[in-house]
């Protein structure tokens, strides 16, 4: 597991080998981000129609039901972690019960690497913000390539940086928890190869946005029923990258000290 192609091979067979009992690990997840999805296109369908680049704050009817819709998708997404993590590193060494306590341990992780992404990536584009700003840019703004370059490297940035955190997720969700120092520690001998799966999550990422873009959907059931299966597969292969890196750095060493 010392190349980029490796682990998204290795990643991308865990997602597609057995694409039904896939969709069975995960189908409590499914079944309420279907219904969260649902609920937001009759109630509050501009939550669906926002531009996230833009946010019109003022569309919005209901902050609360907002609100709950928005938490009660990131639960849904976080079960769904939790359920694959279990299902596919499970087999070699059981792990703990499912509780209360194991999922808000999880949420609060996933809390914490978001404020950490969100911190790295205003760090790296309000330099560039405040530049283009002072600098000699025509009034028009930067340029589409220039906007295109900046944004694909931050996030390629912000998703190096989560590979190298994130073990602290599937750790959590086996109820073995540990830090994010531990998790960079494992990763370190992993860190170049990382920045080949991030660029390839993030062109992938990229590709999607774009193909959402041309579809130029302006109804939210149909932007519903477009982007949701998207996010579900890129979320699957994003948390088998991290089963992977679990599996190699991790958990193969807690199988050689039983």
């Amino acid at each position: 597991m010392n190349t980029a192609f490796t682990l998204l091979r290795h990643a991308f067979t865990l997602v597609a080998k057995e694409p039904l009992k896939t969709v069975s690990v995960v189908a409590p997840a499914l079944t309420l981000m279907c219904g969260v999805g649902v609920i937001t296109a009759v109630s509050a369908p501009e939550l669906l129609t926002i531009d996230p680049a833009h946010p019109d704050l003022k569309s919005i009817k209901s902050v609360k039901l907002a609100v709950i819709l928005l938490s009660t998708f990131i639960f849904s997404y976080s079960l769904m972690a939790i359920l694959w993590h279990r299902h596919t590193l499970g087999e070699k060494r059981p792990p703990q019960p499912m509780t209360l306590r194991l999922l808000l341990g999880y949420l609060w992780r996933v809390l914490a690497l978001a404020l950490i992404q969100m911190t790295a990536g205003l760090a790296l584009v309000i330099p560039l913000i405040v530049a283009n700003s002072t600098g000699t840019t025509p009034v028009s703004g930067p340029a589409l390539p220039s906007m295109l370059i900046t944004s694909f490297v931050t996030q390629l940035l912000m998703l190096w940086l989560s590979l190298r955190l994130s073990l602290i997720l599937p750790a959590a969700a086996l109820g073995r928890p540990i830090t994010m120092a531990h998790s960079w520690q494992f990763t370190l001998s992993l860190s170049r190869p990382l920045w080949g799966v991030a660029a390839a999550l993030a062109l992938l990422s990229a590709v999607m946005t774009g193909i959402t873009a041309m579809m130029n959907l302006s109804q939210p059931l149909y932007m519903l029923m477009l982007e949701l299966p998207i996010y579900v597969v890129e979320g699957l292969l994003i948390f088998s990258v991290l089963t992977t890196l679990y599996a190699t750095q991790i958990q193969r060493g807690e199988a050689d000290d039983l």
